[in-house]
């Protein structure tokens, strides 16, 4: 019982199936706060391989650009050259809501447990709502119109897409740039050689000057199989087994808070992690280095950022409790990540996940 108690009730856990009334409310109140609080901060941390905050409605990302050395003399003097390359980007901001409520009898009879209960389901909801856009955000194959009240019609980006002419600076030995495009797909089930989308993956991100440090790719469920069957792939050591001799074994650690489970490396350099959240047949890749490949939108009110409860309604005989969250996301870094899909050579938007939802 103890380890499913949220964060902020781990010191009521003696009191669960005490009523809310008197002194108690007060202790109530505080572990509903500092559920919260936790809540934010455990989100932030996750959203920060996908997301950089922003309050911003729309910038123009200033890209990295390509140059070299003038030839000259000992009389020389060289010509001023200035930064270039960028794109311009908008980004939405979205509403979502959850309430809990009682009426008196209930509320008179409702324990510590109760609320509890309560928080944890609000505290997911938000956490499904969260993903879920996050996750439409970079599956997204289009723009899309955003009606901003105080703006007019944004336009949201997708991840970099050759057919928009949008050119990116490349850090392979070319000091052209050049249209790309990050949503991939294979026909074949993941394999060796050719249908090993990893070393792809991979020659993607890294190929950009934006982006650095480790490459994490997000797999689905229905591709574990298939992606730990490779020779290619090392799975993470378990410290319960002592591998014997003649056996490579990998000794590194990702080292970064992910969503799912690592599931260990690829010799391509790709770590792979299982996200169970993620739709059948679908990967995503990112690094640990770089700007995000999402922006998120925030109010710059404080009182709006975050998931919060926005107001408690007392109108007898019933009570109501309502959270509130806003927030909207839309590509920043096009090159930023990568989604790729399997078992169809087209890519296509999962189901559910066409923006805005």
């Amino acid at each position: 019982m103890a380890n499913q108690v949220l964060y902020g009730f781990h010191n009521l856990q003696d009191m669960l199936a005490a009523r809310v009334t008197g002194t108690n409310f007060e202790a109530v109140n505080d572990a509903v706060t500092n559920a919260l609080a936790e809540h934010n901060r455990q989100n932030d941390t996750l959203m920060s391989l996908f997301v950089d905050k922003t309050q911003k409605y729309t910038e123009r990302y200033a890209q990295m650009g390509a140059a070299s050395l003038q030839p000259m003399d000992d009389s020389g003097r060289a010509l001023p050259i200035k930064p270039s390359g960028f794109y311009d980007l908008a980004y939405p901001i979205q509403q979502g809501k959850a309430a809990w409520g009682s009426d008196y009898v209930t509320k008179v009879k409702m324990t510590v447990g109760d609320v509890e209960r309560a928080t944890a389901l609000l505290v997911g909801a938000d956490i499904r709502w969260m993903r879920d856009r996050v996750l439409a955000a970079l599956f997204a194959a289009a723009t899309w119109t955003f009606p901003d009240k105080l703006y007019g019609n944004l336009t949201i980006q997708p991840l970099a897409l050759a057919s928009d002419g949008v050119t990116y600076g490349l850090g392979t030995g070319s000091d052209t740039a050049s249209t790309d495009t990050h949503q991939l797909a294979q026909a074949n089930a993941i394999g060796a050689g050719a249908d090993n989308p990893f070393p792809i993956i991979f020659t993607e991100l890294m190929e950009h000057p934006e982006n650095s440090g480790d490459v994490i790719v997000f797999i689905s469920s229905s591709l574990k199989a298939t992606t730990t069957a490779l020779s290619t792939f090392h799975p993470k050591a378990d410290s319960n087994i002592q591998v014997g001799s003649g056996s490579s074994v990998l000794i590194g650690d990702l080292g970064v808070d992910t969503p799912g489970v690592l599931l260990g490396y690829e010799d391509s350099g790709c770590w792979i992690v299982e996200w169970k959240s993620l739709p059948a047949g679908y990967m995503v890749a990112v690094t640990t280095g770089g700007s995000r490949p999402i922006a998120m939108r925030e109010d710059p009110e404080p009182e709006l950022q975050g998931f919060n409860r926005e107001a408690d309604r007392d109108d007898d005989p019933f009570y109501e409790s309502q959270w509130l969250r806003r927030a909207g996301f839309g590509a920043r870094n096009r090159i930023g990540a990568v989604v790729y899909r399997v078992g169809n050579g087209t890519y296509a938007v999962p189901s559910g996940y066409t923006p805005p939802i």
